[in-house]
């Protein structure tokens, strides 16, 4: 069969798509990557055909400036789908953060000449099933209007899945003139003006046919949604490894701190946290590896002797070697260290899901969190030295680990997807809707304004 993978044109969003996608290409499956200009390089070093839609898109610079825009009340912001405010939502609250999710996120991800040349793809191309990133709704949209089959593959915990649930019982108890749903308007608006209908809008094209979910199952929001679980497989991008790699530990422990790729790369991004951890390691015993780039290392000035600054090492090459890692709460990071049994300490970023990554982590016992608000060098040194010293939390992660490694693996799940692929696609009408409809609809049809966008 033919697959057709889209992804949010962000490294970590790439890295996430890597192992399943190879895994059907060894299978014997047609595999194709769609995204941005911004990935190709990325989508081609990891072996896979990349196909290139609509024009270069610098998320990660925007994600960064929107994390600033919420340093305050980030919760209310729309961009932090942890319910670690209201428990449920109210409804004023749900509705303004689908409002901004759909203006701020869905659309600036997705803008109109990405979905146009996703649905051409998908059009030229007839994929059998798309796999779309949670963020990447134009997957779902072109397999709509084309008949194929298509799932979720999340890259972290189903906060949309949990909100959008949510939402849509909320929205079903209120007056049929009260029933504001923002992100249902957009996509109706979008598959209109691709071709498509209203009748095409489903909450499929939200939560998918059925999801890939890669968070082990003691973690996973609990949701009534089909599911297919798959072990996370860590792929971190071509790397040559460092020498001192291959050595044991200077010191009697190692600890990885990381800030992420996304994070990690920008000048001054981190700085704070940075300078915070490791005021906290310095004069320990342990020998720190901390991934700064330049320009951050440039702002940190001198470095505590026990701490190796590095631009870049793997994850998956040096959390072996190490007792315990401290990040921001990144879900490549997050699941990495899950995979290797690595205690973790988690300073949420406070976006997207990092609070439901380290509630999740706080329950497992393989680790603990400190609150963004609450970071000091005392406190982190005090949760730094827990987290190598008392073994209830490498226990903690190795029962996790344990757990990880009994899911199946990508490659187990092919078969799977196969069966679900020919249960789901469908040969109707949607396959045989034409560009010149496309452009019709375009002329004729006006964007929505509740949503805004970018």
């Amino acid at each position: 069969m033919r697959v057709l993978f889209t992804t949010m044109a962000a490294r970590s969003h790439v890295y996430a798509q890597v192992p399943l996608a190879s895994a059907l290409r060894s299978a014997g499956h047609e595999v194709l990557v769609a995204s941005q200009p911004d990935v190709l390089d990325d989508i081609v070093r990891a072996g896979l055909p990349a196909a290139r839609i609509g024009a270069t898109l610098n998320i990660e610079e925007e994600t960064r400036d929107a994390n600033a825009s919420f340093e305050d009340d980030r919760n209310l912001g729309g961009l932090a789908m942890s319910n670690s405010r209201y428990d449920p939502y109210p409804w004023d609250h749900a509705l303004g953060m689908f409002t901004a999710m759909t203006a701020m996120v869905f659309q600036n991800v997705c803008p109109e000449p990405m979905v146009d040349d996703l649905v051409g793809l998908a059009r030229d191309w007839r994929p059998d099933l798309v796999i779309w990133d949670p963020l990447t709704l134009a997957g779902p949209v072109a397999a709509r209007l084309t008949g194929a089959a298509h799932a979720r593959l999340l890259f972290g915990p189903d906060q949309m899945g949990r909100n959008r649930t949510a939402f849509s019982a909320m929205l079903n108890r209120r007056l049929p003139e009260l029933r504001d749903d923002p992100l249902a308007e957009w996509l109706t608006w979008t598959l209109e003006r691709c071709g498509g209908g209203a009748e095409d809008m489903s909450e499929e094209l939200v939560l998918g046919q059925w999801t890939i979910d890669p968070t082990p199952t003691s973690m996973r929001i609990p949701l009534d949604l089909p599911c297919v679980p798959v072990r996370y497989v860590p792929y971190n991008g071509p790397s040559l490894l460092p020498d001192w790699l291959r050595e044991p530990p200077g010191r009697p422990k190692r600890l990885c701190l990381t800030l992420g790729v996304s994070l990690g790369e920008a000048a001054g991004a981190g700085t704070l946290a940075a300078r915070d951890i490791l005021a906290s390691v310095d004069g320990l015993d342990v020998e720190v590896v901390a991934t700064l780039p330049a320009e951050l290392r440039a702002e940190l000035g001198t470095l505590p002797p026990n701490v190796r600054a590095v631009d870049f090492v793997p994850l998956n090459a040096l959390l072996p070697s190490c007792s315990g890692i401290v990040h921001h709460g990144g879900s490549g990071t997050f699941m990495t260290a899950l995979a290797h049994g690595v205690p973790q300490l988690i300073v949420p970023d406070m976006m997207w899901d990092a609070m439901e990554k380290a509630h999740a982590l706080d329950r497992s016992g393989a680790g603990m969190f400190v609150d963004a608000a609450d970071v000091s060098p005392v406190l982190l040194r005090e949760r730094v030295l827990a987290l190598l010293d008392d073994p209830s939390y490498a226990a903690g992660a190795r029962t996790v680990r344990t757990e990880l490694i009994g899911t199946p693996s990508p490659n187990d799940i092919v078969p799977v997807l196969e069966r679900l692929t020919a249960e789901h696609r469908a040969a109707g009408p949607q396959a045989a809707r034409s560009p010149d409809s496309v452009r019709a609809r375009r002329a004729e049809t006006l964007k929505p304004t509740s949503t805004g966008g970018f």
